[in-house]
């Protein structure tokens, strides 16, 4: 990711700027433009690069990575956060544009991925810089083939470029190049790995468009965690797994080289302008002896838990394993059983307050405990009886322990938090202008940081918080202008610490910081490398505040072979002949290529048998509690919208209205759609209208995973299924009909 930081620093000289929003490109004349300083030159002069239009001098260690994939064609770079990848990829692009228009003149088009739309647009913003070139951002509401005419470079997520690829309105023969950020991503069933098998499998043209990966590491994914520490420990197992997961990344995207930066004095220059942590600690904290009062509190919630399994009908036993109330929930989706699937999600918010006894101020939790469970209650107009006895008593027990938890000494702090403070304190005193992030786990954890720090008075003039999660999460979200906000605020100073879910650890512009830490918070190798790069202030700090000989402790260390495996991984590569490793990687693709068309010929095989929507004796249901909403038959989808017409759901729906309608290009949204039950009413998808299509009144776009199917088979027996996303649904669903023509013209032939 090119960091605005960074950029900024590279030294700039007297260019007019081009007008982006204006077809009219600075350069003039491209025959005569000479390409070999840029393909093959160490040095750009200040004169080469205004003749084109390049105001910001790149650093030598980029020319060298841009001369590097020029020279081996597909490549993916692996470069460190905040040391401009994405100029780098804006300078190859232009590069490709330029040789095109010198060679041939014919229109260019490239395509940039981003694996989130978190960061689309300051990539559009970051690619806009080299100039000369049109780059548009594909928003939610448009699909990408909508960019290719005006367009050379299109940036949006996999999955609309996908959506497009599958359904031909974008062939692969259109376009010069496919750029991958954050290309470690592209494994397993990502929409990464998805184009890729589009290319590699059903495209297979004489023009196929050149490819361009961008990583901060490369990543090795040991998955079987039995054998992690084994293979780790084993010097030539960890440099062999890694080496195989190389060419299998490699082999994934068809690029022929992983580019670093090799020579000695670009090196020295990477590690000069490109700051790392001097101080990178793990900072292991004694787990404290609980007092009576945290123990009592542990009590109480395990005790809550124990009660209201009893209460579920068949009861469940007392369990603080998160993922397995999950699927127990799960089950009793399947099994109607509406009781079980309300009390469950009681059990599942108790479980992850429990988690953070050890993390977060008591007074915090149990603030959070009270809100949560009058949330889920007063949801419902009429709740089920069982519920109200759940809530009542829930709440009884909770209040009833307030006055006592008040006279314990970590009823507003945690020592742990304590430390935390201490440490932020000390770091922001050290310097001017300090700023850092403290990157946790949860959003739960950010809200309540956040809610914590700033009700300190002690800390006031010194801790100034924000917090940034994302649109999505389970207990606490920030819209996208909430978001902007916040790293408004974060850039402008006016807040110095950024409380942050890893939303900010994979590729979101943050600032250059002093200073970051991970609380409680270890995700994998690619998530440690990640998050040291967002400290790049000169002489950062870099901790991880965790138990001593916690599971996130000897996950860390697990985290630090890995990363140790990473850079063995990438240093063998540099001693293999080109030649040799052409053919690892033919051989590692033929038997990847081989395995997607197995399971491709496995899914049609499926789909062959898939009854029509309209054919299917079939019902739509709300997947809580399994109110009947409509036949199969009425789904229809349009682009990426999934829905019923109103109309026909109006005695079975009901309509949160918003204040203001919200309008997103043809969409019109009015509000959300409520399950009709009023025992239920879970938020099931929104009140929309097609405003290109009045002959369509409103519908309900829902949302996938809050439904379950009913359908039976062609034999008589009776299926019940549910699906996390519309494109996993076994069952073809209609396109929206064309409207209806009132010009009575015949045709002519």
């Amino acid at each position: 990711m090119a960091s605005s930081s960074v950029i900024a620093k590279q030294s700039t000289y007297n260019v007019v700027t081009t007008d982006l929003s204006s077809s009219i490109e600075k350069i003039q004349d491209y025959k005569s433009l000479d390409l070999e300083p840029f393909e093959k030159s160490p040095v750009w002069s200040d004169e080469y690069l205004s003749q084109l239009n390049i105001q910001r001098r790149p650093f030598d260690f980029q020319i060298e990575l841009i001369q590097s994939v020029i020279n081996s064609g597909n490549s993916i770079v692996s470069l460190r956060t905040g040391a401009g990848k994405t100029y780098i990829a804006a300078l190859l692009i232009k590069y490709y544009y330029m040789k095109k228009r010198k060679e041939k003149d014919e229109q260019f088009l490239t395509f940039f991925f981003v694996p989130h739309r978190s960061i689309r647009d300051q990539q559009v913003t970051a690619i806009r810089d080299v100039g000369d070139l049109r780059v548009m951002a594909c928003d939610d509401n448009s699909t990408a083939n909508e960019f290719v005419q005006y367009s050379h470079i299109v940036v949006c997520t996999p999955q609309k470029f996908l959506n497009c690829l599958i359904d031909k309105t974008i062939l692969l023969n259109q376009i010069d190049l496919l750029i991958f950020d954050e290309c470690h991503n592209c494994i397993g069933n990502h929409p990464y790995s998805k184009i890729m098998e589009q290319y590699l499998v059903y495209h297979q043209l004489e023009h196929q468009p050149k490819i361009i990966g961008l990583t901060a590491s490369c990543g090795t994914k040991l998955t079987n965690p039995k054998l992690v520490l084994e293979e780790l420990s084993d010097v030539e197992k960890r440099r062999n797994n890694a080496l195989n997961k190389l060419y299998e990344l490699c082999a994934t995207l068809n690029c022929h080289n992983v580019v670093t930066v090799k020579k000695e004095e670009h090196i020295e220059e990477l590690n000069k302008k490109i700051h790392r942590p001097i101080d990178d600690q793990i900072l292991a904290v004694q787990s404290m002896s609980f007092d009576q009062y945290i123990k009592k509190l542990e009590e109480v919630i395990k005790s809550l838990l124990s009660y209201i399994g009893s209460k579920c009908s068949p009861s469940i036993d007392v369990s603080t394993d998160e993922q397995q109330l999950g699927q127990e929930k799960n089950n009793a989706e399947i099994k109607n059983n509406f009781t079980n699937v309300i009390l469950i999600k009681y059990m599942i918010m108790f479980v992850k307050r429990l988690d953070a006894l050890t993390d977060l101020p008591l007074k915090s939790i149990i603030n959070d405990i009270i809100k949560k469970i009058d949330l889920f209650y007063n949801k419902k107009e009429t709740p089920i009886e069982i519920e109200t006895e759940i809530h009542h008593y829930c709440l009884q027990i909770v209040n009833s322990i307030v006055d006592r938890l008040k006279e314990s000494e970590y009823y507003l702090t945690n020592p742990k938090l304590d430390f935390l403070t201490k440490k932020l304190q000390e770091l922001i005193k050290q310097r001017d202008n300090a700023r850092g992030l403290i990157l946790v786990s949860r959003t739960l954890y950010a809200k309540l940081m956040f809610d914590y720090f700033n009700e300190r008075e002690d800390i006031k003039n010194i801790i100034k918080p924000c917090w940034l999660v994302g649109q999505n999460g389970v207990d606490y979200q920030n819209s996208l202008s909430e978001q902007d906000e916040a790293l408004k605020n974060f850039r402008k100073g006016l807040s110095n610490v950024l409380i942050a879910t890893d939303i900010v650890q994979e590729g979101l512009d943050v600032p250059e910081c002093s200073f970051v830490i991970r609380y409680e918070f270890v995700s994998n190798e690619i998530g440690t490398v990640q998050s040291r790069g967002r400290a790049r202030a000169e002489k950062s700090s870099f901790f991880l505040v965790v138990d001593e000989g916690s599971k996130n402790h000897i996950k860390e260390m697990t985290t630090r072979l890995k990363e140790l495996e990473m850079l063995e991984a990438l240093n063998s590569w540099q001693q293999i002949s080109p030649d040799q490793l052409k053919l690892n990687l033919q051989k590692v693709q033929n038997g990847i290529i081989n395995q997607w068309r197995a399971e491709a010929e496995l899914k049609q095989i499926i789909e062959s048998n898939l009854a029509d929507s309209q054919s299917i004796d079939g019902k739509v249901s709300c997947r809580s509690c399994d109110h009947y909403l409509g036949q199969l038959s009425w789904m229809r989808k349009r682009n990426n919208s999934y829905f019923i017409r109103q109309q026909q759901l109006t005695e079975r729906i009901e309509i949160d209205c918003f204040s203001e309608e919200r309008i997103f290009k043809e969409i019109q949204v009015k509000g959300k759609v409520l399950c009709g039950n009023r025992k239920c009413r879970e938020d099931i998808g929104a009140a929309q209208k097609f405003t290109d299509r009045p002959d369509i009144l409103e519908i309900c776009a829902l949302t996938c995973k809050k439904l379950k199917f009913s359908f039976k088979d062609l034999h008589g027996n009776y299926h019940i299924s549910m699906f996390q996303k519309w494109a996993d649904v076994r069952f073809k669903i209609h396109e929206l009909e064309p409207p209806m023509s009132t010009n009575t013209l015949p045709v002519r032939q």
